[in-house]
């Protein structure tokens, strides 16, 4: 019996609108390649600062109901938000029955509260963090991670979301396991530059972006392509 494929990427970040416009390229990517797709906003809104949460929920059937299940990748924007994904898990087998993959950037958004005391708040940093995920691993849990440095890219900032689109569509078809929807490279490009925001009346500017968008999304595909290390590594460095 062929083994059912889906595919559930958690977005969190500290939000924005941008952080919108991702997952409706996430979803967008869906629809192109013919599955169905839902959108799931878990917690917060969009907003300068704000703590944001989007599930995308993509099977080869109808996705009925308003609660996701099943995470497989979280796209985490920063270490601390892809954190609070897994230490707010009580149970994680039933959370992520076959196993997660972190894609994140080594950015710390600083200061995010992880814990306080009569002390006062508790901060950790990016070595403390990797550290953290580090442990979970070698306890025995069904994890991985992929991270990258976005920073050395000169990128803008809200290119991020197409740049680790191109990271987690990379690592899917290496990855080449049956129990993932994998995602054509042009249905995602498709995805992505039709919600590429548009300025009404510059049709140069439009083209200009839709083209620097696609470009994005290449280099974080090739990023992940080009890791040469063993293809069972947890902790993926890119």
């Amino acid at each position: 019996m062929a083994v059912k494929q889906q595919l559930t990427i958690s977005n969190p970040a500290i939000g924005g609108s941008g952080y919108l416009t991702l997952c409706n390229m996430e979803a967008d990517a869906a629809v192109q390649a013919g599955f169905y797709v839902a959108i799931h906003q878990c917690r917060g809104l969009a907003q300068a600062g704000g703590p944001l949460c989007i599930d995308v929920v993509i099977r080869e059937h109808e996705v009925k109901g308003s609660i996701s299940h099943d995470v497989d990748y979280v796209n985490g924007f920063d270490l601390s938000e892809a954190w609070r994904i897994v230490n707010n898990v009580s149970d994680f087998k039933n959370a992520f029955p076959r196993g997660l993959t972190i894609v994140t950037d080594f950015f710390v958004d600083v200061p995010i509260l992880v814990t306080a005391s009569r002390k006062g708040p508790r901060y950790l940093t990016r070595d403390e963090y990797l550290k953290q995920f580090k442990n979970l691993i070698d306890a025995g849990f069904d994890m991985r991670m992929v991270a990258y440095n976005f920073k050395k890219y000169k990128f803008q900032t809200i290119l991020k979301g197409p740049f680790s689109l191109g990271v987690i569509a990379s690592d899917l078809i290496m990855r080449n396991d049956d129990r993932f929807i994998k995602l054509p490279k042009e249905s995602i490009i498709e995805g992505i530059l039709n919600n590429v925001p548009q300025k009404k009346g510059n049709p140069a500017y439009n083209k200009k972006m839709r083209k620097h968008n696609r470009e994005v999304f290449e280099s974080g595909f090739a990023a992940r392509k080009l890791f040469d290390g063993p293809r069972d590594e947890k902790i993926i460095i890119i």
